[in-house]
């Protein structure tokens, strides 16, 4: 932290001290990296902060992409943004201004983001205001009896926040979200942090199966892997009434769980175990924690919630090691790691064959891959079908299934029962809300229902990956053209070719081909390419669409590319015969 002076610009004020940012008083969440990200821009208001200077700050010590960086600022502009307000500018291909002016508070000065005092606060500077300065001999009886009010009137305060505080300590916890936060990995060996990711991600996943709670995902507790934030401020940025934290210990095939639950608002320990056992195991130890914490926040589970955490298989450990690495690549949301978690869930499959989790995580990593839909979807099928098979209460193989039987297999009713039924058995799944939102807007067309699901996904994944990100896609094909300028202006930045096209649509020329320019400059991904070139034409500028189209024709000649946004390219351009033959070839590909 560079200063602990406190910053107040518009109608916020920024406390770095405490990790605070509040609006009127009360706090907006934000996450560690985003809030350190705006704290760097409100010091250098006004003025241009590079990219390379904000990523050096906010990783100090590692190395990440831009995508990091610009995932931060759209979640500062999300808590920003308020009543058509824009805070910060984008500087293209360089970095970002704080476009109003932050001042420094002064000790003690109020502003629009001091938080109001409390009642015993206002008691107690009533009391001293009454107390006046000794002026005159004759006045001193009156100054005392006023002094002894105020005293009086102080000891009222203090005992009532006295009783208030017993009260709040008796009355129950009432707790209907939380998150787990990544465990830690007690062993030191960094060899070793995918096994405590994993059984993070593991535990995260038993807690999601229970209806009457909201779990926060494993992409958003991520963030705060390795740091010791307050539990309060956690509790304010995830949205979450407690937090789980804990720790992981693995030797040889045994393994200890500790667990403690933690009231984020009080940040009062509510309840603390530890579990030790054999790493075949390890599933049961995992159910006792999930009942031991559905017991502390008094929920009552369901009969077949009970039946399920009472009846955990036990696993074979190497295999499981291997289930775990895979968890921990699919987790990762960087090049190549998709490709190493389908060998790692190989791996365990031909260890144990009867490994229904591995052939679920299989579907996932599949069913996440760029590669034609041909070579990877009747491989992610058939693994979704046998996770099924050997255990019918994986929720991630029924969201998977449905999503290949929407998009692959053109199974309508197929796709509706399975995602259906991956809710009802994680209703906190991300992906099950996101993949059904899809379905509601392409079958049914339902279209508020599809946007409800995409933001349930985002209430339980504030940091959803881009590459899971669908709200703008449906907001965009339900016509919704200034929701979806909206909401890519928070999530995708200003380069999006989805939100350059629907500045198309609308008739905004300029701001369309502006912004279709920066998403032509910021990737090389030909679907992406191939949109971007649609949006120029749809803007009028057939000579840039013509040249761009001409790139994403070349590398169709190296990668598999998606047939119906060349497709697109043409209809737009006018040229129907060339639309009509790319979209048969986008049929034969079972392009999604």
């Amino acid at each position: 932290m560079s200063t602990q002076q406190i910053y107040e610009f518009g109608d916020f004020r920024i406390d770095p001290g405490e990790r605070l940012l509040l609006r009127a008083g009360t706090a907006v969440p934000l996450a560690p990296k985003a809030f350190e990200t705006l704290l760097a821009l409100v010091e250098h208001s006004g003025h241009l902060v590079k990219k390379d200077e904000l990523m050096k700050r906010v990783w100090p010590d590692a190395f990440v992409e831009e995508v990091n960086l610009a995932q931060n600022v759209s979640a500062i502009r999300r808590a920003l943004d308020t009543n058509g307000e824009h805070y910060i500018e984008t500087v293209p291909k360089l970095g970002y201004r704080l476009i109003v002016k932050a001042r420094v508070v002064g000790p003690g000065e109020e502003s629009v983001g001091s938080p109001r005092p409390s009642p015993a606060q206002d008691l107690q500077k009533i009391a001293a205001e009454s107390v006046p300065a000794p002026a005159k001999k004759r006045n001193g009886r009156r100054a005392g009896v006023i002094g002894l009010a105020a005293v009086f009137l102080v000891m009222i305060a203090g005992l009532t926040l006295w009783m208030r505080s017993r009260a709040a300590t008796a009355a129950p916890m009432r707790i209907s979200s939380l998150a787990v936060l990544p465990l830690e990995n007690l062993s030191k060996d960094p060899e070793q942090e995918y096994f405590a990711d994993g059984i993070t991600d593991e535990l995260i996943t038993d807690l999601a199966k229970i209806h009457a709670l909201k779990v926060i995902s494993r992409n958003s507790v991520m963030q705060y892997k390795g740091k010791h934030e307050p539990v309060p401020q956690i509790g304010r940025e995830l949205n979450v009434d407690a937090v789980v934290e804990g720790t992981v210990t693995h030797a040889g095939d045994r393994v200890r769980i500790t667990a403690q639950l933690i009231a984020a608002q009080q940040d009062r320990h509510l309840w603390a175990e530890t579990y030790e056992g054999d790493l075949r195991n390890v599933l049961a130890l995992q159910d006792e924690v999930t009942t031991a914490i559905a017991r502390q926040v008094r929920i009552q589970l369901t009969p077949q919630e009970q039946t399920e955490f009472a009846h955990a298989r036990s696993v074979d450990p190497e295999a499981h090691q291997a289930y775990l690495r895979g968890l921990y690549e699919v987790g990762n949301h960087v090049a190549g790691s998709n490709a190493k978690a389908i060998e790692h869930f190989h791996r365990a499959i031909a260890i144990d064959p009867n490994d229904a989790l591995a052939y679920a995580g299989l579907a996932v990593a599949y069913t996440s891959s760029v590669d034609a839909p041909k070579a990877v979807m009747p491989k992610a099928e058939a693994a979704a079908l046998k996770a099924i098979e050997l255990d019918d209460t994986l929720a991630e193989a029924h969201s998977s299934l449905g999503f290949i039987k929407l998009v692959f297999d053109w199974d309508w009713p197929g796709a509706e029962q399975e995602l259906r039924r991956a809710l009802q058995l994680n209703p906190n799944s991300p992906l099950a809300h996101m993949h059904y939102g899809r379905y509601l807007l392409l079958v049914p067309h339902q279209v508020d229902e599809a946007i409800q699901n995409c933001q349930r996904a985002y209430d339980l994944d504030p940091a959803v990956p881009a590459e899971l990100d669908d709200l703008v896609g449906i907001l965009f094909f339900a016509r919704k053209y200034t929701a979806a300028i909206n909401e890519a202006a928070k999530e995708l930045e200003d380069n999006s070719p989805l939100l350059a096209t629907a500045y198309a649509e609308l008739g905004r020329r300029d701001e369309a081909l502006a912004i279709a320019g920066r998403a032509e400059a910021s990737t090389k991904i030909p679907t992406l390419l191939a949109q971007t070139a649609s949006a120029y034409a749809l803007a009028g500028d057939k000579k840039r669409a013509y040249a761009l189209l001409e790139k994403v024709l070349v590398l169709a000649d190296q990668h598999y590319v998606c047939g119906m946004n060349v497709a697109a390219v043409y209809s737009t351009l006018g040229d129907k015969d060339r639309a009509m033959a790319w979209l048969e070839k986008a049929y034969r590909d079972r392009s999604v």
